[in-house]
């Protein structure tokens, strides 16, 4: 999926903590937005670079259990110290759960 492609994603805000891990570093940042195919995530200091792996960890609200995706960095702008990760090889189940969640059915 393009960058164009996830943006046209429905989409919701998110307001919550993220923690990203990249190359075995983990960070903590805060969630912008959500879609069934990635998050918009607001990271403090240095961005990590496009196109690289991460695993994005998060709560939706109501679930207690985090949930773990794989993703890719597709965008970042170091201006609003913001990054745009594109989940990989999500399971079904997991793809509906966000696409309940942004779609307000959660």
């Amino acid at each position: 999926m393009s960058v164009d492609e996830l943006q046209r994603l429905p989409r919701a805000p998110f307001s919550g903590w993220v923690e990203i891990t990249v190359d075995g570093l983990r960070r903590l940042g805060t969630g912008r937005d959500l879609s069934a195919g990635g998050i918009g995530v607001e990271l403090p200091g240095e961005l990590p670079p496009i196109g690289g792996a991460v695993l994005s960890e998060f709560s939706l609200p109501g679930i207690s259990l985090p949930l773990e995706l794989e993703g890719r960095i597709m965008w970042c702008n170091p201006q609003s110290l913001r990054v745009g990760v594109r989940f990989e090889g999500i399971d079904p189940g997991l793809a509906e759960l966000l696409e309940n969640f942004v779609g307000g059915r959660f």
